[in-house]
């Protein structure tokens, strides 16, 4: 596998109170075709990302546990693999998270 360089793109999430803000550096190869990144549970952790759902993922912002939103998982296929990268972050400058009800 040939490394083209990196990229470090910001993912926001936004909310009226508190964005979370992530910052992931992602290895960009020549050779290699991805559906998708995955955020390991440290990372997942430390910007208060619920990782202990038993059917999705969701997000608290700060210390309300009560409110929880829905992290959707989004997949974008492209034939060239840079492209593929950059279609995949697109969906982070338009997201938001839509709220879980509990009840």
């Amino acid at each position: 596998m040939t490394s083209i360089g990196t990229i470090i793109k910001e993912i926001i999430i936004p909310h009226r109170k508190c964005n979370i803000r992530l910052n992931p550096e992602f290895v960009v190869l020549d050779d290699a075709h991805i559906q998708g990144f995955l955020l390991g549970t440290d990372y997942q952790r430390m910007y208060g990302i619920d990782i202990y759902n038993s059917k999705n993922r969701n997000i608290t912002i700060g210390t309300n546990k009560e409110k929880k939103f829905s992290l959707e998982i989004y997949q974008i296929c492209a034939q060239d693999p840079l492209e593929e990268l950059l279609n995949e972050f697109r969906w982070a400058s338009s997201a938001l998270p839509s709220p879980v009800n509990r009840n």
